[in-house]
């Protein structure tokens, strides 16, 4: 009965639709490894208004799941936003993501790789495709308290297009889409607390420099979420997500700022 559940519920993750910019905040996903549990996930609808070239709303849903097969722990994660911007109705992002986690003969160390497949049209980002793997830490790890850090390597491959440029003067008069590959390191810091017995504190920063050019061509990127939790599996969530690129491929603004409270079902 246990593989048939775990079975309908990667389906529902696979066909339903966190937060995120040009970097995807993946430790806001549930980590089945750092928890008891054999499977744990969550699902979050939310609305959501953003002030970028024109007035933006959006209803979205984004569901993850993790589950545990012997040692090895496995997360999906999917996410699709439907919008309307300025008088146009388009479908403006959403990401499918995968990602397997190993722990090693050392209880502190993990492998994590992972999987990513990511679109959003409001910046100008067509498509973005990305492999990469890390090697996971836990510095501080106890029932209510974890403190985790992470480094590894990624390839990745994007599309640009001017559809997020707000400054036409600044569009090329026949202006074509923008392909870019670059290898980055990937370098994470999360820390996850439970304050009380209502609320969660879920916090992480992300450094991904370019392997070719670490201190001009990277990306900064942060995450803080508060959940007050109603119910054992209900919570309202409020998330905020910011991303500094120096350097975008092309006339964007450098920094990207999203702000959302959700309802969020976990179990």
């Amino acid at each position: 009965m246990r593989y048939y559940l775990l079975f309908y519920l990667i389906l529902g993750v696979i066909s339903s639709n966190k937060s995120y910019g040009q970097v995807l905040h993946s430790e806001n996903f549930n980590v089945i490894l750092d928890s008891s549990k054999v499977i744990k996930g969550s699902f979050v609808p939310s609305f959501r208004y953003r002030n970028v070239k024109q007035k933006f709303f959006e209803i979205e849903n984004t569901a993850d799941i993790s589950f545990r097969v012997k040692r090895h722990a496995f997360t999906i994660a999917n996410k699709l936003e439907y919008s309307r911007f300025g008088d146009e109705d388009i479908l403006s992002g959403g990401f499918v993501y995968f990602e397997h986690r190993n722990p090693t003969e050392r209880e502190k160390l993990v492998i994590e790789s992972y999987g990513l497949i990511l679109w959003q049209e409001i910046r100008g980002l067509g498509i973005k495709y990305s492999l990469g793997a890390n090697v996971r830490y836990r510095i501080i790890y106890k029932p209510r308290e974890g403190l985790f850090v992470g480094l590894g390597p990624s390839y990745e491959f994007e599309r640009w297009t001017y559809s997020g440029t707000v400054d036409t003067t600044l569009i090329p008069a026949d202006p074509k889409p923008i392909e870019v590959t670059k290898l980055r390191a990937n370098i994470y810091l999360s820390y996850k607390r439970k304050l009380y017995n209502q609320f969660t504190l879920d916090l992480s920063g992300y450094f991904q420099p370019s392997l070719g050019d670490p201190f001009g061509n990277y990306r900064l990127a942060s995450s803080s979420e508060i959940t007050y939790l109603i119910t054992k599996n209900i919570g309202l969530s409020l998330l905020y997500q910011n991303t500094y690129d120096p350097r975008p491929v092309v006339p964007i603004d450098v920094f990207f700022h999203d702000v959302m409270l959700g309802l969020n079902l976990s179990f």
